[in-house]
């Protein structure tokens, strides 16, 4: 067995960077601007970077309306919902926080597919891994906050609302299997700009946009930041490694990102990290790793 090439690690380190960043940028964008206008500049500027690559490419967008049906729902259950949720959940809890709790990502995936994907049955590694997995998230939010809604509420409510979002990206998971068969960088372009179309009309609709010339500065790079290298680039990123190393190469990505989130919150905003998020962001990892034991020694 020959060794991966340097290239591939580097590739993958850039993904958990864009990636493991997005909870930072989120924290500093929601210092001047609502959750929803947080998610639709997120699409934006990453639609921008997609469609900019797509004039340089021999690619263009389709025309088929079947086609555009796909790029909406998929940019609504995997980018207009999760955005939004995700960053209204992070007004409530610390970056940190939400990057462990979108590692159930994988988890939630393994559990819808077992219905709807054939071909991935839950197997015994994989329900082990899937129950260590749900033991660390319930260590994580805390057996206290899962039991009492009268104290605060509405940091439940917060970790919650993170985890539809990481549910929402398990959904989008299963979802993509079934698109149409296109160029990556015109499917990947269309759902963003799709997603982008509808995410600017529900901001428009909720919060005026006039409400964003007082965002100030910080928060509007780290709108720009979010879209361009935790939304466009990070998908170029993605499907490079796809098809340079396989996906089961990439699902490494799912074992960083939340470690990277933790250490940035702690890093960048002194978030504390104390016992029981390590311990539960251990035991997430472990089920994840249990889960995908036999497929790697495939």
């Amino acid at each position: 067995m020959t060794s991966r090439p340097l290239s591939h690690w580097i590739l993958l380190a850039l993904l958990v960077f864009c990636w493991g960043s997005a909870f930072a940028f989120t924290k500093l964008a929601l210092r001047g601007m609502t959750p929803e206008w947080v998610m639709a500049l997120r699409l934006g500027f990453g639609g921008l970077l997609l469609l900019a690559l797509l004039l340089f490419s021999n690619n263009r967008l389709t025309a088929r309306w079947r086609d555009w049906r796909w790029f909406v729902a998929l940019g609504l259950v995997g980018n207009i919902l999760p955005f939004f949720a995700i960053s209204w959940g992070q007004q409530q809890v610390p970056s940190a926080l939400a990057g462990i709790l979108i590692g159930f990502v994988p988890l939630a995936t393994l559990a819808l597919a077992h219905f709807f994907v054939p071909e991935e049955r839950i197997t015994l590694p994989r329900f082990a891994g899937f129950s260590i997995g749900f033991a660390g998230l319930v260590i994580v939010i805390g057996p206290g906050a899962l039991t009492s809604l009268a104290g605060d509420g509405a940091i439940l409510m917060g970790e919650l609302a993170v985890l539809a979002g990481a549910f929402c990206f398990a959904c989008n998971n299963v979802l993509a299997r079934r698109a149409p068969d296109m160029p990556i960088i015109a499917k990947s372009t269309g759902v963003l700009t799709a997603g982008a179309v509808a995410g600017l009309l529900v901001a428009s609709t909720v919060t005026p946009p006039a409400r964003l010339m007082e965002a100030g500065a910080v928060p509007l790079l780290s709108a720009a930041g979010l879209g361009f290298l935790s939304t466009g680039l990070a998908a170029l990123v993605f499907f490079r490694i796809v098809d340079r190393a396989g996906a089961t190469f990439v699902a490494l990505s799912n074992y960083l990102v939340p470690a990277f989130a933790a250490l940035a919150g702690y890093a960048l905003f002194d978030e504390e990290l104390t016992l029981r998020t390590l311990i539960g962001l251990a035991l997430i990892l472990v089920g994840i790793a249990v889960s995908e034991w036999r497929r790697r020694r495939a």
